[in-house]
């Protein structure tokens, strides 16, 4: 892409993000421009080409303002090694670390580095870059270690390398940070917004006005990104972020002191408080509850007070918090962040695998077999993978990621998570059109939506099965989620009615977020005649509020990303018409008793072992009107006649299945 130059601030650069996005960057990320790299976001530009570099990255690539110069996206490895110029580190290493952490280094680059990550007063110190392994240009990361010249000089040059081969990783593949932040365009620079608001050198809540508040709540579960988006806001939003650790906290006194020298940390600047929930929630310092409510809400009026410093409290639910938190003035907004759905977790595989020894691997199968994974979740996976691959020097495979998956408990799965049923349509008898239906409206926007994107259409989500009792509405619905991968949440429709005003429309919403939470997923409501008749004709008005609440959910407004619903009943009749309009239970799929041949199909899959002299061609035609339920029961009734009259039987012959079958036709 060629830029123009224009001056700009150090140490990240900015352009348009339009051409950023063109370029497969849409928030931001690492260039090659002239002879250095930069990290650059989005920024607000007075002409589309420009790209805004401050005085140092400008004498770091060569270039002067007005200078047209070609950008090119860039992929580093983390560098294992950074030699500084002269003959002593200016700083600690771990301020080193902190202070360059996501930034690429190129021999020769001139740095800034603000020593109030260390012991030092908050002064930047300069420094500059002798050497970088993998030469010739890599990003710090926490793991990377810094010497001096000096240092460089007198390590042994004998010991023989005997690591195995690293891999500079697979082009285009995404870093973990990018992946974690894939969907999240909307809260990113909503949180970005509230950071530039609050940290302005120019005070702008005062200048404008406004309330001084402290900052926002950011909930989420676990591994979700949010330190990775409150990371990314602060830096667009020219701001650092200063995280406070709690998990040495357990004492009152303890929190006080390290929120004391958070709030006197340098501005401007963000003071992460992540899991809040260790220390303020129900299982957290329970004897002390009171004491680190009063301490938080301290904090949030020492922080309202000063300029140019917010604080983002990281909570894994709100409900954690106590309510004189969460129903602060100070903290006006409260964040919600997603777990990684079906996106985000094949990014996040591909990340975390694009150095790894691996043949060709399908990302879109691992992706639909981690619901409920949270980011730690799939780098845990791939860890246990690679243990293997570096045992036997051999490769990681889709298969083994599978393994690998089956081994590790998703994190989020605290909250039940559904199942994925064991069978396929390979276990389902004929019903050939329905397996096909099933198909086009579950398992295609799963696995290939661009069919929909072609037609201009969006996927339909709603689908209700009719018929009578006993023919295979929620057996083909648990072999359809089995083939599409997606976790299964099978609902009693009068499970969830509750006679407590407003809890049955809780239900309805939680087990659409737990669905969510799990995605691709499949929500199951069987009888759901039960759970949502015709308003008006029931005798209470619990029904008709979990219609409501079932419409709502059904309708988009919460988005539910890849959850298909799937209700079934043996009275369409009884359904309140709103539910089986088009948007909404809009594909009717009737399955009535079975033919024939469908009987004849389930006696091919039974595992029942017949008698030499029974003929299943002969057997389908004398059970005629018989569901599968009845089917399958007549099948049990007549193995345990068997077995009744012989304990060492070994096959069901004719005499078992006829008494069986006149019991089963009274």
């Amino acid at each position: 892409m060629r830029f123009t130059v224009r001056p700009g601030k150090d140490p990240v650069a900015g352009a348009d993000r339009t051409l950023l996005a063109a370029m497969g960057m849409p928030g931001g990320g690492i260039i090659s421009v002239g002879t250095s790299h930069v990290l650059v976001r989005p920024r607000e530009t007075s002409e589309p080409t420009a790209l805004l570099l401050g005085p140092q990255a400008l004498a770091n690539a060569g270039l002067t303002p007005g200078q047209g110069v070609d950008a090119k996206r860039a992929i580093l490895p983390t560098a294992r090694r950074v030699v500084i110029a002269g003959d002593q580190l200016p700083l600690e290493v771990r301020t080193l670390v902190h202070g360059l952490q996501g930034r690429p280094v190129s021999a020769g680059d001139q740095m800034t580095v603000d020593s109030a990550y260390g012991d030092g007063g908050g002064e930047p110190v300069e420094i500059r870059i002798a050497q970088v392994d993998p030469d010739p240009a890599a990003t710090v990361g926490m793991a990377t270690s810094f010497l001096s010249e000096a240092e460089e000089e007198r390590a042994p040059r004998t010991t023989p390398d005997i690591s195995p081969p690293i891999s500079p990783g697979r082009p285009g593949a995404p870093t973990t940070t990018e992946a974690l932040l894939a969907g999240l365009e909307t809260e990113l620079e909503m949180l970005t917004g509230w950071f530039s608001l609050l940290t302005s050198p120019q005070d702008l809540p005062s200048a404008w006005g406004l309330p001084h508040v402290a900052g926002v709540i950011v909930e989420g579960p676990v591994g979700c990104g949010k330190s990775e988006l409150i990371a990314a806001a602060a830096e667009i939003a020219n701001a650092r972020v200063h995280e406070v650790s709690l998990d040495l906290v357990f004492k009152p006194e303890r929190l006080l002191d390290l929120l004391e020298k958070a709030k006197n940390t340098s501005t401007p600047a963000v003071v992460f408080v992540d899991r809040l929930e260790a220390v303020a929630g129900e299982e957290g310092l329970a004897p002390f509850r009171t004491q680190v409510s009063a301490i938080l809400r301290w904090f949030l009026d020492a922080v309202a007070d000063q300029q140019g410093l917010a604080c983002v409290l990281g909570v894994a639910s709100v409900g954690h918090l106590d309510d004189t938190i969460t129903h602060s003035p100070l903290l006006p907004r409260t964040l919600s962040i997603p777990p990684p759905d079906l996106n985000r977790r094949r990014l996040l595989f591909d990340a975390a695998l694009s150095r790894v020894p691996a043949e060709e691997l399908d990302f879109d199968r691992l992706a639909a077999r981690s619901a409920g994974f949270s980011g730690a979740d799939i780098v845990a996976s791939v860890v246990h993978a690679s243990a293997v691959v570096a045992r036997t020097k051999g490769r990681v495979t889709t298969e083994l990621m599978i393994d690998a998956l089956e081994g590790t408990s998703p994190s989020l799965g605290s909250v039940p998570m559904g199942d994925i049923p064991s069978y396929g349509f390979e276990r389902v008898a004929n019903l050939t059109e329905v397996k096909q239906r099933l198909t086009e409206a579950v398992i295609w926007p799963i696995t290939e939506p661009e069919r929909f994107a072609r037609m201009g259409i969006e996927p339909p989500r709603g689908i209700l099965l009719y018929g009578p009792p006993g023919t295979g509405k929620t057996f083909v619905t648990r072999a359809l989620a089995h083939e599409s991968g997606a976790a299964f949440f099978s609902i009693k429709g009068a499970e969830l009615l509750d006679k407590f005003v407003g809890e049955s429309e809780r239900g309805v919403r939680e087990i659409f977020a737990r669905a969510r939470a799990a995605a691709p997923s499949i929500l199951f409501f069987d009888e759901v005649d039960a759970l949502a008749p015709i308003r008006g004709r029931s005798s209470t008005s619990v029904t008709d509020s979990v219609v409501a609440a079932l419409l709502t959910e059904i309708d988009g407004v919460a988005q539910r990303g890849d959850v298909s619903v799937i209700g079934a009943t043996n009275r369409i009749d009884l359904i309140d018409p709103a539910l089986l309009r088009a948007g909404r239970f809009e594909i009717h799929i009737e399955l009535g008793l079975p033919s024939v041949e469908g009987r004849r199909a389930l006696l091919a899959l039974s595992n029942v072992p017949f008698a030499e002299g029974v003929d299943l061609d002969q057997l389908a035609e004398k059970t005629e009107g018989l569901s599968f339920a009845d089917l399958s029961g007549m099948l049990r009734e007549a193995a345990l006649t068997a077995l009744r009259n012989d304990t060492s039987a070994l096959t069901v012959g004719w005499d078992e299945i006829e008494k069986a079958m006149l019991r089963f036709r009274q």
